[in-house]
């Protein structure tokens, strides 16, 4: 029996396979070195207070003066006295001076006094990250830390690279930031995100949430280290540092093709000679193919940073180091006027950057390899959003010839349904089989795609598609404490060409589907595998379930709600049904399945003869005025009235909500509905039909 011990070890080391003889010395061994780590790092770790909000956060002492790092919207609330406290692991408070901001990519830097030396991190490179490290993250969540010892989370990293907008394009932007599935809460934001060996290669300070408030939910973003690096020099001499700007905007011109289309007189664009019309080629020697890697990029560098721009004019290759203008920054009311900048500075940082000889990106970990063949193989869909309804997901290749698997939702009802392969083409999709039992589908995708490379030439751009599936594993399926990884597209946060996210997580145990209690109605009933990872995402259905041999063991499924607990369910479809799911759809030639109750072919909407009140658009609630006579929705006792609380299981919060769900259903499809008739929920479901004549 073989033991991959670096999975046991959760990852913090690099450890080959070794047999079960000496395999629980080596885990223990693994163990005390992540332990050790992890003591040391916490020491440099601070807990932010605000006294008179009452609530915290959380920052990171990088020199033994007592320097330290952590987001602007931290400290904000010790403006404008720019003072406060910090708590450390060894159980004492000590003063804090904030020093620099940076509001716009929500930085800040701070001193602590009252001892003679502190203990500081390490800062790491964060241009070496890649998706599958692993990393923890350390802050002071909810304010827990009333000893001031921190709490420490471990996740992976998920993601590189990612664009989160901010509440405007000058204020809490993050970008090219390290998103991780380590848990980040309220009060993290500020702490540090250490790799394996205790280093800093970014600050925690953002989370994506859906329905349940600012709970963690898996999706977190840290600002990478060697952006903070460019904004230290004016953050430590207590500047407000603005970021650059080229004073040019970019469009998408074509398969990874970017082109200026704006070039604002006088700026640093147009005194290099960029012209509109010209093509983007590289920013800081990395390859720029479209409007949002532009922007994603050259928002981490410093206003009067020294940056090499490469473009194409008329056909010529232009390259030329530029000075980057300025993005004034917004500051709020109690920060105005405490603050100055300083550019000289940062030119002096950049001059110094640039005669340093550039990192170079080591070579992918076997974790990081093993990735590849599964992001591959998964792509993005975009299909229908109705109401609160995400119109986004995700699906497997399961052939060489273009078939995706995914979840059956209202995202397949779209008339114009696309997927997004990893190098960033787009497919128009169509739907070949239905299996409404186990809530599956398959679609196939055209032959060639939307957005075809025109700088290849034309025998490449002509050439029939070929794709790279992914096949179930057919051997043992995983047990119970089982590694695995979810690769998919939660909260849509991979655009483009972007890798999709990747998650860890373990196989908590099988079940029946049907065993849940007070659930909504879903109509597969067989075997789910229970995850340790948080699935139940806008996006994540269909995401692929991969062990960590990088098998395919599961396909996640649509989310699942407990009426009772109001909780959500963290499941997958396993191997054994995918396989099953694939052989029906072969064997039906991949021709549309109807069993019972599914759709049948028709050219629009189904009928139903529920007729919604005009009131009820002013206001929008959506009552229903009349019901036709002999109608569907007559003959399963729709009554006028009636308020539709729900429909399919949808909220229906407005009456567009429940027309748009009806104008994407079909002949034959079931509409199922949660009225309420005075003050009693009445369920009614019926089928629709095809409209009168």
């Amino acid at each position: 029996m073989m033991i991959p011990v670096g999975v046991l070890a959760m990852g913090f080391v690099s450890v080959a396979s070794t047999s079960a003889g000496d395999g629980g010395a080596l885990v223990r061994a693994a163990e005390q070195q992540r332990v050790a780590v992890i003591a040391r790092a916490c020491r440099s770790v601070v807990c932010i207070f605000d006294p008179g909000a009452g609530g915290g956060g959380s920052g990171v002492i990088v020199s033994a003066d007592g320097l330290g790092v952590t987001n602007f919207h931290v400290i904000a609330g010790l403006m404008p006295e720019r003072r406060g406290e910090a708590g450390l692991s060894d159980g004492r408070r000590y003063p804090l001076e904030v020093l620099g901001i940076d509001p716009t990519g929500d930085l800040a830097m701070f001193r602590l006094t009252g001892r003679d030396a502190f203990e500081a991190a390490v800062l790491g490179d964060s241009d070496t990250v890649g998706v599958g490290d692993p990393v923890f993250a350390v802050g002071n969540p909810f304010v827990l830390a009333e000893d001031y010892t921190p709490t420490v989370t471990t996740g992976i990293v998920s993601g590189v690279g990612r664009y989160q907008a901010g509440a405007d394009p000058r204020s809490l932007v993050y970008t090219d930031c390290i998103q991780i599935d380590a848990s980040i809460n309220p009060g993290n934001s500020g702490g540090p995100l250490f790799d394996a060996r205790g280093q800093v290669i970014g600050i925690n300070g953002r989370a994506s949430f859906e329905r349940r408030g600012r709970v963690n939910v898996g999706l977190a973003y840290a600002i990478s280290v060697n952006q903070i690096r460019r904004f230290m020099p004016g953050l430590s001499r207590g500047l407000l540092v603005e970021h650059g700007a080229l004073g040019a905007t970019v469009v998408d011109a074509g398969y990874r093709q970017a082109v200026f289309d704006k070039v604002q007189g006088g700026s640093a664009a147009a005194q290099a000679g960029i012209q509109p019309g010209d093509r983007l080629l590289a920013l800081d020697d990395r390859p720029i193919g479209s409007s949002n890697a532009f922007l994603n990029l050259v928002g981490t560098y410093p206003a009067g940073w020294l940056i090499r721009v490469t473009w194409e004019h008329e056909g010529r290759r232009v390259s030329k180091e530029i000075e980057l203008d300025r993005v004034p920054a917004r500051l709020p009311p109690q920060v105005a006027g405490l603050y100055k900048t300083d550019e000289t500075v940062t030119r002096a940082a950049a001059r110094r950057a640039m005669s340093q000889p550039a990192a170079t990106r080591t070579a992918p970990s076997r974790r990081e390899a093993a990735f590849d063949a599964v992001l591959a193989g998964t792509v993005q869909l975009y299909g229908a959003a109705i109401g609160s309804e995400a119109g986004y997901g995700t699906g497997v290749i399961v052939s060489p010839d273009g078939h995706v698997l995914t979840v059956l939702s209202l995202l397949l009802e779209a008339r114009r349904l696309r997927a997004v392969t990893r190098d960033g083409h787009v497919w128009r999709c169509e739907v070949v089989y239905r299996d409404e039992r186990r809530q599956l589908a398959l679609l196939k995708a055209a032959n060639r795609p939307e957005n075809t490379d025109t700088t290849a030439p034309l025998n490449e751009q002509m050439t029939v598609a070929r794709w790279s599936p992914l096949t179930p594993s057919d051997g043992e399926e995983g047990a119970e404490g089982d590694s695995i990884f979810i690769v998919g597209n939660p909260f849509k946060v991979a655009q483009g060409d972007e890798p999709l996210t990747v998650m860890k997580g373990a196989i908590a145990g099988r079940c029946r589907l049907d065993a849940m209690r007070e659930a909504q109605a879903f109509p597969w009933r067989g075997e789910v595998l229970l995850l340790d990872a948080i699935t139940s995402n806008p996006g994540s259905a269909g995401s692929a379930v991969v062990d960590a041999a990088g098998k395919w063991v599961g396909l996640v499924g649509e989310i699942v709600t407990s009426r009772l607990t109001n909780t959500f369910m963290n499941y997958a479809y396993p191997a054994a049904e995918i396989r099953a799911f694939l052989a029906d759809a072969q064997s039906a030639g991949g021709a549309e399945s109807r069993p019972a109750g599914a759709r049948a072919t028709a050219a629009g909407p189904g009928y139903h003869g529920i007729r919604l009140s005009k009131l009820a658009y002013r206001r929008e609630l959506p009552f229903v005025r009349s019901v036709v006579p002999g109608s569907p929705a007559d003959r399963a006792g729709v009554r006028p009235d009636d308020l539709i609380i729900s429909a399919n299981g949808l909220a229906i919060t407005q009456s567009r909500v429940f027309e748009e769900l009806c104008d994407r259903l079909h002949p034959g499809d079931e509409l199922s509905l949660t009225v309420k008739r005075g003050d009693v929920l009445v369920p009614i479901q019926f089928t629709l039909t095809e409209p009168p004549k």
